[in-house]
């Protein structure tokens, strides 16, 4: 797990690409303090910077950039490649020769190999920028789910990337100017939707994808994972009985978890009262190396306790366990600490912030493992029951005007005055499609909330730009089933592009590298016929596959995840008043002015 950089000077400007490179590695410093480096092109167009955290193969053999045995292909890689030694293997029978043991290595030859094509045999988390000095052409490519970050900017002739948006201060041709349609995205989504991020000159690159950009400054853009299809296309599996529908899902979730315990260090992992973790714990086969550890937020409210099924959950798996509880004080700086290396604004994240504070201080961790990805795979939100009944009533209600105005106007206002619930204010204009209820569902703020708070120019290009409604309907056009439409969507707009994006930020910031089993594109495309042709299959599920390792308890504690206590958490850091009902909206609020205030 690393930081990575580089550039490719498509013209005959001279610019101080050393001098660039060398600060962003210096700004990614905590993404890879084991190491770093730098390397150049012959030709002086490509130039690629690293930082690292040694994960696989600890030696030098390691360092990167790494540039393939035969010095055409260079590489600056960050992620893991958790069947790297499987595909090593088959590039060996075919006479392949390698010089170290790093799944670094392994993409250099598999690409050499197979071409692009090789892109569908990596089991894992990745980013990566290859130099083919051969075919003069850079590389840019990231995971089906986006697990790792890769940003890129075109500028000038000059085509620069980096694993985090703050990189790109150190390019003085890339504009601060702000993007209207980030902003925007934020305030309705409570964090920056991707492609966009906050700045107007820099984007994502898009989750499953390759982005080929020739010398000549030709650009191809190659989709090679597309989770929407995979849910379309999954074909029916038979199975006898529901004892068979069970042991397939146990199955799958011990090979996932095996897989992302290849280390050659100590793995953590977080557990929490949850159903998630609590199934990988109890689904470890090698506990060689493993520990586990609880973060006790707030001792004084049950909702956010996590210690008593926690501890059950890790002595009935006899893996030795930590629970840590940081005090108010410590709090009250670290929540200062995430405001001030946000890498964009976000009205989440806080939580792996601590808890990756916890595993670097308390137990020195460098790979820690989440069960996120449950809720959205195994229909865990209440947005899967929820939306569908929402738009069951709605639909014997008539769509007036003027009927949509009062609620917008008149009725938001009186909710909010009161510190009442101010998405009612949108149900009858929300709630009459799958599409719009889910935005209703998961939305920060809905328009007619935001719309005071940005300037009415912002507001209506950053609108126009991203055009909401379109793409949402556009999203789920070809899925038929309700339940599958609502799981794209969370996958997409929640997992994707706001709990994986925050996970990596919060984690690298203190030099560890967080893996999520159940998120991972081989398990994904296993268990979807299983969830898509079943209707028996759902949280529960994961506890009935490690039934004997688990409290009874979970089968029946109320859903929580792992929160924070915002209300306690802006009354100790700020002190202000609470305006809403869900406070999470005035965290919303206080993350995009704090992130303002320390970065323009």
């Amino acid at each position: 797990m690393c930081g990575i950089s580089g550039l490719l000077n498509f013209t005959d400007r001279n610019i101080d690409a050393d001098k660039i490179i060398r600060e962003i590695i210096k700004i990614q410093d905590f993404r890879g303090p084991d190491d770093n480096g730098k390397w150049k092109s012959s030709c002086g167009k490509v130039l690629f910077g690293h930082n690292r955290l040694s994960i696989i193969d600890l030696t030098l053999r390691g360092k990167q950039p790494f540039i393939s045995i035969d010095n055409n292909f260079t590489i600056t890689f960050n992620g893991e490649i958790y069947n790297y030694k499987e595909i090593k293997n088959e590039l060996i029978s075919k006479k392949i020769k390698f010089k170290s043991d790093t799944d670094t290595e392994v993409i250099i030859e598999a690409y050499k190999f197979w071409g692009l094509e090789f892109l569908q045999k990596l089991r894992g988390m990745y980013a990566f920028g290859i130099w083919d000095n051969k075919n003069k052409k850079l590389i840019l490519a990231r995971d089906a789910f986006g697990i790792k970050p890769l940003y890129y900017s075109f500028k000038n002739g000059v085509c620069y990337f980096a694993s985090q948006v703050k990189s790109f201060r150190a390019v003085n041709d890339i504009s601060s100017s702000k993007s209207e349609a980030g902003i925007v995205s934020f305030f309705m989504w409570g964090h920056i939707q991707e492609p966009y991020t906050i700045y107007r000159d820099i984007k994502s690159l898009d989750k499953g994808s390759c982005l080929i950009i020739e010398i000549n400054g030709n650009t191809k853009n190659i989709k090679f994972a597309d989770i929407k299809r995979e849910i379309i296309e999954a074909n029916d599996l038979k199975f006898n009985n529901h004892n068979e529908k069970i042991e397939f899902l146990k199955e799958s979730v011990e090979e996932t978890v095996k897989y992302h315990q290849i280390s050659d260090v100590p793995i953590t992992f977080l557990l929490s009262s949850g159903i998630d973790s609590s199934t990988i714990v109890s689904s470890i086969k090698n506990k060689e190396n493993c520990n586990a550890l609880t973060l006790d937020l707030d001792a004084d409210n049950f909702e956010y306790d996590e210690k008593f099924l926690a501890k059950k959950t890790a002595n009935l798996n006899s893996i030795p366990h930590v629970i840590e509880k940081i005090s108010l004080n410590e709090v009250k700086f670290l929540i200062d600490q995430f405001f001030k290396n946000m890498d964009q604004p976000s009205n989440d994240g806080l939580n792996s912030f601590l808890i990756s504070h916890i595993a670097k201080k308390e137990l020195n961790s460098k790979v820690v493992i989440s069960g996120v990805g449950g809720d959205e795979f195994f229909f865990g939100y209440p947005s899967f029951e929820r939306i569908n009944k929402i738009n069951n009533i709605m639909k014997f209600i008539p769509n007036l005007k003027i009927v949509d105005d009062f609620f917008k106007k008149f009725l938001y206002s009186f909710l909010k005055r009161k510190k009442l619930n101010t998405k009612i204010s949108g149900i009858y204009s929300y709630g009459r499609n799958l599409e719009n209820t889910f935005l209703l569902q998961r939305s920060a703020f809905l328009e007619h909330e935001f719309e005071e708070m940005i300037s009415p120019e912002t507001f209506k290009r950053g609108l126009e730009e991203i055009d909401m409604g379109t793409q949402l309907k556009q999203d789920i056009k070809e899925i038929k089933n309700t339940k599958l439409s609502i799981m794209y969507l969370e996958i997409k707009y929640y997992l994707c592009s706001k709990l994986l994006k925050d996970l990596d930020w919060t984690s690298m910031y203190n030099s560890i590298e967080m893996r999520t089993p159940l998120v991972d594109f081989f398990f994904f495309k296993k268990i979807l016929p299983l969830l898509k042709f079943n209707n028996d299959i759902g949280k529960k599920s994961l506890l009935d596959i490690v039934k004997p390792k688990v409290p009874k308890e979970l089968y029946n504690r109320k859903k929580t995840g792992f929160g924070i206590p915002h209300r306690k958490y802006l009354n100790i850091y700020s002190g202000k008043k609470i305006n809403y009902q869900n406070s999470l909206k005035d965290w919303s609020i206080l993350s995009y002015k704090k992130y303002i205030e320390n970065n323009f």
